[in-house]
């Protein structure tokens, strides 16, 4: 990479401070060019690395702005490279206008995640970080960032080393035994070998589990309000929300269809979505928005059952009717502060249904509503936390799950009692794509590591 690029580093608009930076091996020449330092002689073989120097940045005899420059020289650099940083106010024409400046003088335009690009190519970062980098810029929630910042301080990458560091170990194993079967040395077992591999497989097939988990949550997760009419569906919307969304009234059946609202909980993408009122009636339109609230419901990642604990009711026969649809689900037992004498708590608890939730709430109170969102956030994330999450790119699911794919055909292999010469192959095929996630294998690593264990010769 013989040229020299140049970019604004800083987001577009106005702010306090603008960030030009500049890569490349000409990348001080440049700038320099544009420098006026406060000395009227400073050369620049004067400017030290690591030191923020206050000058002006000048087009000729034209003076643009009184910025701060910093040189960082390779190869402790992002990208590896020397690289230049110029911080002026930022204001985005003046900017672009020092930016032009900076392509004049012999700098070209950065192409998108270039800076980047060299970073990893010089070697100063790897695949997973790289990528994991753009993650933290585009994160969409306070989840998504938690993940990408552990991959981009190397989660993915030392997972996938220590991987290729087991599959390593299996495939000398396997070469040591085939090529030195006749001297006196000492072998694992078969079913110790079947343990192994089977461990690293498993490790794998977690891996993408818990990675399609996260994608899930990443995505807008479905959270549906379900009722039957003036259970206050709508009203505990609008406080969720924190604004009216949805139109309230006394009548049964206001909401004739669902409404959803995309919005952040507890920092994770949702979908919240109000349906109409489930009761008997003959208006179809009314029948049709009633079919489609049941299709949400069943359809939904958490589903909040909202009943209406002010009325008289049949509560035994209420919950054997609606048994399906309470288990798993949070069930909100609205207006609570003016509950029916008919109403208790022990009715739902008592019938142990699996998964299913309780809060007694009040939508004029705003009674319980704190603990309905963190239930309703608790069931997004599985009762867990970031920590029990993984974020993996679609190229490193491929890898991880043909390596899957492998290491069960080796297994299969085993069983079927196949030569350690036919099965080492999925080993190797495992090998070449654990290397495709973080470096590859060489086959002096692999003899180092025969030679190393064993003493071939002795």
């Amino acid at each position: 990479m013989a040229d020299t690029i140049a970019a604004i580093s800083t987001a577009s608009g106005a702010g306090a401070i603008g960030i030009l930076r500049i890569s490349g091996p000409e990348a001080l020449s440049i700038a320099y060019k544009h420098l006026a330092f406060q000395e009227d002689s400073f050369p620049i073989s004067a400017i030290k690395p690591r030191f923020a120097y206050t000058c002006r940045f000048i087009d000729g005899e034209k003076k643009l702005d009184q910025v701060v420059f910093l040189y960082f020289s390779s190869p402790h650099t992002f990208t590896g490279e020397d690289l230049c940083e110029i911080h002026t106010h930022g204001n985005p024409i003046l900017l672009r206008e020092a930016l032009e400046c900076l392509f004049k003088s012999g700098a070209r335009p950065a192409k998108q995640g270039e800076f980047t690009k060299r970073a990893f190519l010089n070697g100063k970062i790897d695949l997973n970080e790289a990528e994991a980098i753009g993650r933290i810029i585009g994160a969409r929630s306070r989840f998504e960032l938690e993940l990408a910042q552990k991959n981009a301080f190397g989660e993915i990458s030392r997972l996938a080393s220590n991987l290729r560091s087991q599959l390593i170990s299996l495939k000398a194993e396997c070469e040591a035994e085939i090529d030195f079967s006749t001297e006196d040395l000492t072998f694992e077992s078969f079913e110790e070998r079947k343990k192994r591999i089977r461990s690293i497989a498993d490790i794998c097939s977690n891996l993408l589990r818990k990675s399609s988990e996260t994608e899930t949550l990443l995505e807008r997760s479905r959270v549906v309000l379900y009722g039957e009419p003036n259970t206050g569906k709508s009203s505990l919307m609008n406080l969720i929300l924190g604004r009216d969304r949805s139109i309230i009234s006394e009548i049964p059946g206001t909401t004739r269809d669902y409404i959803s609202e995309d919005f952040l909980l507890s920092g994770i993408p949702i979908r919240l979505v109000d349906t109409a009122g489930v009761r008997e009636t003959g208006d179809k339109i009314e029948k049709m928005g009633i079919e489609r609230s049941e299709k949400e419901f069943s359809q939904a990642d958490v589903r909040l059952f909202v009943i209406d604990v002010s009325q008289k009711t049949d509560w035994e026969k209420f919950t054997e009717e609606n048994r399906s649809k309470l288990e798993g689900a949070i069930v909100a037992a609205n207006k609570s502060d003016i509950r029916d004498p008919s109403w208790n708590s022990d009715i739902i608890s008592q019938k142990n249904y699996p998964g299913t939730v309780l809060v007694e709430v009040s939508c004029k109170s705003k009674q319980g509503l704190d603990v309905l969102i963190s239930e309703v956030s608790k069931k997004l994330q599985g009762l867990e936390s970031s920590e029990d999450y993984v974020l993996l790119e679609e190229r490193n699911r491929f890898h991880f799950s043909s390596i899957t794919r492998s290491l069960e055909n080796c297994l299969i292999l085993m069983e079927e009692q196949a030569p350690a010469e036919i099965y080492i192959k999925e080993i190797d095929s495992a090998l070449d794509q654990i290397g495709e996630v973080n470096g590859r294998v060489d086959t002096e690593e692999i003899l180092g590591r025969i030679f190393s264990k064993f003493c071939v010769g002795k």
